[in-house]
């Protein structure tokens, strides 16, 4: 059985990443955070301490005391209760949506880990992780994500599932969901993300829960001795002589 440094790796070498894939690690107190990352303990977005870890290629924590400049990211890891006007979509109405209604609908849309069950959280690119991880990331344009879906049935396994409204992608969907799923989970990186977390115009997540990961990356080997090693290859098959003449031939004259 591979490390978690070995498997991300190996998907860095299959998936031509430019950026490694992160582990998360849930800390259910603060006492509890392991050595070996460096503590974020100014006010911030969940999707900033993302960003430092994925491009400064940092080993990060945040905790429930500094993760509070955004109404989603601490709440959806239990951190906290949903501010009450983030809940009943005064603060952001005409911001997310267009009406409290609808901002409201956004908040509701999540799914959370119970408020108290963490305090903190460690990221890192997997071959800086200092522990094994609870949930791996890995970010990378559409085509890649499909070959992660491709290894995914490989064996049988079932769909992997892309439901988004655009908020929350990698402190909810690609991150809780897959968490208390056991599930890979895809997510289109939302306007946090691209704001805070550097995410480029291509790019999507897949989130997957640590214990399914071993078994993604061996598929994903054997996938690509079928039909989906990555980058794939174009086929053009040679259209046969005369072809074109036939076409031209036997299309209507212009009058």
């Amino acid at each position: 059985m591979g490390t978690y440094i070995e498997l991300g790796q190996d998907l860095e070498k299959l998936l031509r990443l430019k950026i490694s894939p992160l582990g998360f690690k849930f800390f259910a107190r603060l006492g509890d955070i392991t050595k070996g990352f460096e503590m974020m303990d100014t006010v911030c977005t969940l999707c900033q301490v993302i960003g430092m870890a994925r491009y400064h290629e940092k080993a990060v924590a945040t905790t429930k005391d500094a993760a509070t400049a955004c109404g989603m990211g601490g709440v959806s890891l239990g951190f906290y209760p949903t501010p009450e006007d983030v809940a009943d979509g005064s603060r952001n109405a005409g911001v997310w949506a267009g009406s409290i209604e609808a901002t409201r609908k956004i908040v509701e849309d999540r799914t959370c880990f119970k408020t108290g069950q963490f305090e903190a959280v460690g990221i890192a690119p997997l071959k800086l992780m200092p522990v094994e991880p609870d949930v791996v990331q890995v970010w990378g344009s559409p085509v890649q994500m499909l070959s992660l879906v491709y290894a995914q049935i490989w064996d049988g396994g079932g769909p992997v599932e892309l439901k988004t409204n655009g908020h929350g992608a990698s402190c909810n969907e690609a991150l809780t969901i897959p968490y208390l799923t056991g599930e890979p989970r895809l997510a289109l990186a939302d306007i946090g993300d691209r704001r805070f977390a550097y995410a480029a115009d291509d790019e999507m997540i897949m989130g997957i829960p640590f214990s399914r990961l071993q078994k993604l990356v061996e598929n994903l080997k054997a996938s690509y001795k079928g039909a989906y090693k990555y980058p794939y290859a174009y086929y053009f098959h040679p259209i046969a002589p005369g072809a074109l003449q036939r076409c031209t031939a036997d299309s209507p004259k212009p009058k």
